[in-house]
């Protein structure tokens, strides 16, 4: 009382029994003020007046209102509640409970409420109208609610709303049928699957939904369910999560990567000089990412993987293991076969992905989507598909006219010289090549390196014994092999017969012939267990005057093949145009009085007009009178 009369707090004279003083609490030192406050809301939300008591202090939580499944919404909603409660305390300090409830929900209906007090009523209120204003009987169930908590983590979630749970996807009785409609390798829409599907329903007289039902519960699954059955293969697979391979704790030259992919642009041919799409073939060292080999050809073949890995073993040694996808060109027997096969001559070990699985193999995947665009990007011929459709397709049409008029001798149009004078010779292509692989191995920062390719295999290479060959392993392994018989000192390869008097001693024997695939003057003579014999020159006195290299009757093969597929394309283009053969002529002579005359036409006149042949027809029925 004499701090109160010293520091002249606000008062009145206090109503009813007992008489005494009521302070105003905002006259009072902010310290005090907060106190009482504080005593307050504890009175409040932690040891409840009789009055809000129930019949059981026990609080009972609906499963969405678990702390662990509270939203955001939710959250948001309880901290409006809890301020509200909050400042009804404070108007406790002068009036009773009810009053102060009674003022809030007034001052809040006529908005003469402070305005963010008024957007935390709206907010705590929780219904769709939001100008909508919260009921007595609402705030005191919440202060109830709060009364029955102890901690600050329970009155947040009595305070929260519960949420209506909707039925989950795998709940819905249709959903099942629907799906064994939709979920197709065809990828029908939404709406021809509904159509199938209503039809199926009505014929078993079973009740369907709206498709709009449909369509929901369609948004509520989750993508991967959504698209099983729609779709397979790699593009299911790289949905799906994946176990990321840590290449890098292998070491130098433990394991490299191959694959080949088609260029995405068009190349002068080297041989014919019309437009085609060249294959570039890259080897890497998985855990540096470094390029170590690299070819390009025609199409991928065994050859150009054999070129490839020829180029990366002469420069930086042997690997252990070689990882390639299952395609012909990388496991064909020129590579692979047990005895004669170049990975088993070299001790190199060849893996294999699953097929289908592309992601296994992601390290060379990505650096082909990324090295060989560039490369395609340094040409105007380049059609990937960032690159515009339209002016793709003009330039793709006018390239190939221009091609065939400079193959028949004609004069080019502006616009066809323009086009051609675009299209990038053989030469310049692999200069580009060359000149995009150095840049990724001595400038591309990798991004789970942190370095270049170069700057990764150079820390490794310090803590690695690489093996290298010498001139005459190379020159001996890296001759593709195949297992011939020997006949009077002859043997057979490729049409094309060898002989030597030091094959005289083997006849009948099985040996292996290694061939240079450019050189096919001679071959080099091994018994099965790899001892020399000799090299065998070229006979030319059997099949042809001269001797045929290996490359030029893959040549000859590759264009055998494809003449067979022209001529099939011509004939059924020649089946399509004679169409339907009528073996009856039908007789229209019950149709005149007389028979008719026949009109005996020359076996060659052509008419090019229905009016040209009525004409001949009246001419000859005169004659004929």
């Amino acid at each position: 009382m004499l701090r109160a009369e010293n520091e002249k707090w606000s008062s009145r004279p206090r109503k009813g029994r007992g008489g005494g003083l009521e302070y105003e609490v905002a006259s009072m030192p902010v310290e005090i003020q907060q106190a009482i406050r504080e005593h307050v809301l504890a009175s409040l939300v932690i040891e409840p007046r009789r009055e809000v008591a129930t019949a059981s202090n026990e609080l009972v939580l609906h499963e969405t209102q678990k702390l662990d499944n509270l939203n955001d919404k939710q959250r948001e909603i309880a901290d409006a509640r809890l301020a509200i409660l909050h400042h009804i305390a404070k108007m406790e300090q002068v009036t009773t409970r009810q009053k102060a409830i009674r003022t809030l929900i007034s001052s809040a209906k006529n908005k003469t409420l402070d305005e963010s007090l008024l957007q935390l009523v709206y907010i705590a209120n929780a219904r769709a109208n939001s100008d909508r204003i919260v009921s007595e009987r609402t705030i005191m169930r919440w202060i109830a609610d709060a009364a029955k908590c102890d901690t600050a983590a329970e009155r947040l979630q009595a305070l929260a709303p519960a949420v209506r749970v909707e039925k989950q996807p795998e709940e819905l009785p249709w959903l099942g049928a629907f799906l064994k409609v939709y979920q197709r390798p065809n990828r029908i829409s939404v709406a021809e699957a509904y159509d199938e599907f209503k039809a199926i329903c009505k014929r078993n007289n079973i009740d369907y939904p709206s498709v709009h039902k449909v369509r929901r519960a369609l948004e509520k699954m989750s993508k991967l369910d959504v698209s099983r059955g729609r779709v397979t293969g790699s593009e299911r697979k790289a949905m799906l999560p994946y176990v990321k391979r840590d290449w890098g704790v292998l070491g130098a030259n433990a394991v490299w990567v191959g694959d080949g992919t088609s260029l995405k642009a068009k190349v002068r041919h080297p041989l014919h000089g019309r437009p085609f799409t060249p294959e570039l073939t890259m080897i890497i060292d998985a855990s540096s990412r470094y390029i170590v080999g690299w070819s390009v050809s025609l199409a991928e073949n065994t050859l150009a993987v054999a070129d490839a890995f020829r180029n990366g073993v002469e420069n930086h040694g042997l690997p252990l293991i070689y990882y390639s996808d299952n395609g012909a060109g990388q496991t064909a027997n020129l590579l692979d076969a047990d005895i004669t096969g170049m990975f088993a001559r070299l001790g190199v070990d060849h893996q294999t992905g699953i097929a289908g699985n592309p992601q296994g193999r992601g390290v060379i995947e990505r650096l082909n989507k990324t090295l060989a665009h560039k490369v395609a990007r340094q040409f105007p011929t380049c059609f990937t598909k960032d690159s515009d459709r339209e002016a793709v397709r003009k330039t793709l049409v006018l390239l190939n006219s221009a091609a065939n008029a400079e193959y028949q001798g004609k004069e080019l149009i502006p616009q066809q010289a323009k086009a051609l004078s675009g299209l990038p010779s053989w030469a310049q292509f692999i200069d580009v090549c060359e000149q995009a692989i150095t840049e990724y191995n001595n400038e591309h920062i990798h991004r789970e390196l942190g370095m270049t390719p170069s700057e990764a295999r150079q820390q490794q290479l310090a803590e690695t014994d690489i093996t290298f060959l010498n001139a005459e392993e190379l020159r001996d392994l890296f001759r593709p092999q195949e297992i011939r018989k020997v006949q009077r000192g002859l043997v057979s390869l490729f049409n094309n017969d060898y002989f030597s008097m030091d094959l005289a001693d083997h006849d009948g024997d099985e040996v292996r012939v290694s061939f240079d695939i450019h050189n096919a003057n001679s071959v080099i003579v091994r018994a099965m267990d790899g001892t020399y014999i000799c090299d065998a020159q070229f006979d030319g006195n059997k099949r042809a005057a001269f001797p045929v290299a290996y490359v030029d009757k893959l040549r000859d093969d590759r264009r055998n093949s494809r003449l067979r597929l022209a001529q099939a394309k011509i004939a059924e283009i020649e089946a399509e145009h004679k169409g339907v053969v009528i073996d009856v002529n039908p007789n229209f002579a019950s149709l005149f009085d007389e028979p008719p005359v026949a009109i005996e036409q020359p076996k060659n006149t052509i008419f090019f007009y229905e009016s040209e042949k009525e004409e001949f027809d009246r001419k000859q029925l005169k004659q004929a009178e």
